[in-house]
């Protein structure tokens, strides 16, 4: 059954920023809308926040879009007096937001101070504002659920990309802080998913540069394969529903297995 008279505010949510192609967080918007959710969509990218909400409202679902970035307070609270105004409530939370930047990609010690800082703005900064100024509406609302996108790089450290995995491991820290603060009225989880194809992360490679570069990734991975987007947005939508009304406080992994396996050569 859908989920009927819901409001749903999904962060990082626009589409692939060159073409619109697949991405996390336009993924789950969609998902969610589908699931019978209205959905503020956020997000800095105009076109591509866009294309998310004419994609839902192509597919018979409701939508807003709001071009904000969520490390400025007044931004985030804009977004929830927009909730209360045009739905009256808020009931699902997830955020996606994330920075990627060549500057990021250093160990403790060559990062910048600075590179750190920006990220943790982003990665973590923008989780808790969110989450900060959503738990009061969401509570007034009857309560809800929360789904912070975190990473497999939480578990598993990748080499030279201290901060990224830093901030994923502190957004984990902190649901589950959420999920024993205000559980029962509000859940709290994070999904962390393994490599995803997304189209931000495709550069300027070709369809056969994409194939080879996938092939390369996927043979470290038990399934043999990449994570589609929508198989990131599946586990939100459960994550999100009465279906899963007993999990909280969790970081769910979608990663194919790889955060079990030993893939090196005998």
């Amino acid at each position: 059954m859908k989920i009927k008279n819901k409001v749903a505010l999904v962060t990082g949510s626009a589409m692939g920023y060159k073409s619109g192609g697949p991405s996390i967080g336009g993924a789950i918007a969609i998902q969610l809308a589908k699931d019978g959710f209205s959905v503020i969509v956020v997000d800095r990218l105009k076109e591509a926040g866009q294309k998310t909400v004419d994609i839902i409202k192509k597919n018979g679902g409701e939508a807003v879009f709001l071009q904000l970035n969520v490390t400025k307070t007044e931004n985030v609270v804009k977004i929830m007096e927009v909730a209360e105004k045009k739905y009256g409530e808020l009931h699902c939370v997830v955020n996606c937001v994330a920075r990627y930047s060549k500057g990021m990609a250093k160990n403790i010690a060559d990062i910048s101070e600075d590179e750190w800082q920006k990220t943790l703005d982003v990665n973590l900064g923008g989780y808790f504002k969110v989450c900060k100024y959503a738990i009061p509406l969401m509570l007034k609302s009857g309560g809800g659920t929360i789904v912070n996108i975190s990473s497999g790089a939480s578990f598993v450290s990748l080499p030279s990309f201290s901060v990224y995995g830093v901030s994923k491991g502190a957004i984990d820290a902190m649901t589950r802080s959420i999920a024993v603060d205000f559980a029962p009225k509000i859940r709290a989880n994070t999904v962390c998913p393994g490599f995803v194809r997304i189209e931000n992360s495709q550069n300027n490679r070709s369809t056969d540069e994409l194939n080879k570069w996938y092939a390369s990734i996927a043979k470290r991975y038990p399934m043999k394969r990449v994570c589609e987007v929508e198989e990131i947005a599946h586990v939100v939508s459960f994550l999100s529903s009465e279906k899963s009304s007993y999990i909280n406080g969790q970081s769910i992994r979608v990663d194919g297995g790889y955060g079990i396996a030993d893939s090196h050569d005998f």
